[in-house]
Parts: structure tokens; C-alpha cells; sequence
């Protein structure tokens, strides 16, 4: 087995599980950004990916930029069903072992997302993610688009886009009434892992918000989130997640892998207490 400044015997009492475990999608599962992928010309995706930025750091209100972004580019319906393959070819390094390891110790996952529903949906269920679980921004298409006459086309596939459906997602502040609306009733601690400042103003909804920086770093995610991560992996969300009991029962590998991702890249803590507990169940350093 792999030895570790972050491989001590688990502490008597430490660091605590989390029941529910949320994550965002862009950026955090997968290492693109979907809309700003829509964009086919040049000089639209540089001002498609500069009103992302400006939300996703929290300079404008995310419902200031959702809708000129899709009307910038008007996607048609296939274009975006096409972004389940963009997700699945971006995978974020550990996150089908971390999903499917969450799944193996009874853990409610669930995908909170200010992308687009339809690809959102399919590239979580296909991760492992109950359709149930997942939540994003749904699409409106122009359904006299297309060859929509020919019964031997995919008429659907050539629909416009028309519109998004406003709603809680395509605002920078409503992340936190999805998962409240998902929680509600559940019992068991809660866990949000997410890259930008939707996800970042969500964390009053959660017991624990863990920043994620290993895609896209944002200095106030950063700042404020009490756990950030900076290491280009999700693997140390499972010691996170799992707690220091259910974490050292983990397959050796998988553990070793965690605990060598941790010692190379160690947790921001912007709250003292927590890096104590942490390093209490997991050693090393905490910074």
C-alpha cells in the first residue's frame, strides 16, 4: 500500500459523512462549458465565453447573460443533444470512479446545473445519476422548424431554439430553492461540489459547499467557499464525502489514488475549524 502524509489511522471521531452529494455540471464534471460549446464561429465563442466568465465569477447576474448567449448563438435542438457526447468526451478526471464509489456506499447524488436540461440529463444518467436527481435550464424549439413534413427525418433534431424557460436556474441565486426543493423531507447531511458563484451563493442550502477549482479557478469561489479544491480531479471529494470511517473501507487502489491527489494538491480551508477536523481524520497538509 501506498504511504502518505495523508494516510494516518482514522481518527476515533472525525471528519463526517455527507448523505447527499450535489454536484454542478459545467466545469465541475466534465471540463467544458456546454453553451459556450454551441458556439461555432470564432469571434461568437469569445463573446459567448466572456458572458459565462462574467457570471460565472459573479461580476453580472447569471439571468443577464443566459438568454443573449442562446440567442447569439440559436442552437438547433441537435446541436444541443450533441453536448452529451462533448460531456462524456471532457469527462473531469475521477468523476465516473467518484459517482459510481458515492453510489456503492448508499449516497443520494444528484446534479444541480445552470446548463441545458436534455444533454445535462443524459450525460448524468449515463454517469449514474438517477434522471430524478438532475436538474437543469429546459429549451424551447420552433416546432414548425426543420423538415418537420417528412416523417423520414429527424424533424426534431432540425427545430430552432425559440426560447429558455425561465426558472431558479438561469439566475445566479437559484441554485439554493433546487436543492432546498430536492432536499425537502430528506434526512442526512448535504454536500454541494460546484465552480462558480451560482454555486458559491447556493451554499446556505447545504451543510458543506466545496469549491472547485481544478477546471476553471474563480479567485471569489476561492475566497469564500469553505473547502476549496484546486487539484485538476474530483477524487479528493470522496474523502469529503464519504467521512474518515467510510472512506479507509474504499478499494485500496481507489484510496491510494485520493490520498496521493491530496498530498500533492491539498484543501483550501477557509475555516479553521474544518481544516483541523480534516486533518484530524486525514493528516497532512491543510492550506
Amino acid at each position: 500500500m501506498m504511504q502518505s502524509i495523508f494516510d494516518p489511522a482514522p481518527a476515533a471521531s472525525g471528519w463526517p459523512a455527507y448523505q447527499h452529494v450535489i454536484f454542478d455540471c459545467d466545469s465541475t464534471l466534465s471540463a467544458i462549458e456546454g453553451i459556450d460549446r454551441l458556439a461555432a464561429e470564432p469571434d461568437t465563442r469569445e463573446r459567448i465565453v466572456a458572458l459565462t466568465n462574467a457570471a460565472m465569477d459573479g461580476r453580472v447576474g447569471l439571468n443577464q447573460v443566459y438568454g443573449e448567449r442562446l440567442s447569439l448563438i440559436a442552437p438547433t435542438r441537435r446541436a444541443v443533444r450533441d453536448l452529451a457526447s462533448a460531456y462524456r468526451e471532457n469527462l473531469v478526471d475521477g468523476a465516473a470512479e467518484v459517482i459510481a464509489a458515492l453510489a456503492a456506499t448508499g449516497t443520494d447524488i444528484y446534479i444541480v446545473s445552470g446548463g441545458l436540461l436534455e444533454p445535462v440529463r443524459e450525460f448524468g444518467v449515463q454517469l449514474g445519476v438517477p434522471a430524478a436527481h438532475i436538474r437543469a435550464v429546459e429549451v424551447d424549439y420552433d416546432e414548425l422548424g426543420g423538415r418537420w413534413w417528412d416523417a423520414a427525418s429527424d424533424a426534431s433534431g432540425d427545430q430552432a431554439y425559440l426560447a429558455y424557460r425561465h426558472g431558479e436556474l438561469a439566475e445566479s441565486h437559484g441554485k439554493a430553492a433546487i436543492i432546498d426543493g430536492l432536499l425537502k423531507g430528506q434526512n442526512g447531511a448535504s454536500l454541494l461540489v460546484g465552480d462558480g458563484t451560482s454555486d458559491l451563493l447556493a451554499r446556505n442550502a447545504v451543510d458543506l459547499f466545496v469549491g472547485f477549482g481544478g477546471i476553471a479557478a474563480r479567485d471569489r469561489v476561492r475566497a469564500e467557499a469553505p473547502v476549496y479544491l484546486s487539484a485538476p480531479t474530483l477524487l479528493p471529494v470522496l474523502a469529503l464525502a464519504l467521512g474518515h470511517r467510510r472512506f479507509y473501507k474504499l478499494d485500496t487502489d481507489l484510496r491510494d489514488r485520493v490520498l496521493t491527489s491530496l498530498a500533492s494538491h491539498p484543501p483550501h480551508f477557509n475555516r479553521q475549524v474544518l481544516a483541523r477536523r480534516f486533518a484530524a481524520s486525514f493528516g497532512g497538509d491543510t492550506r
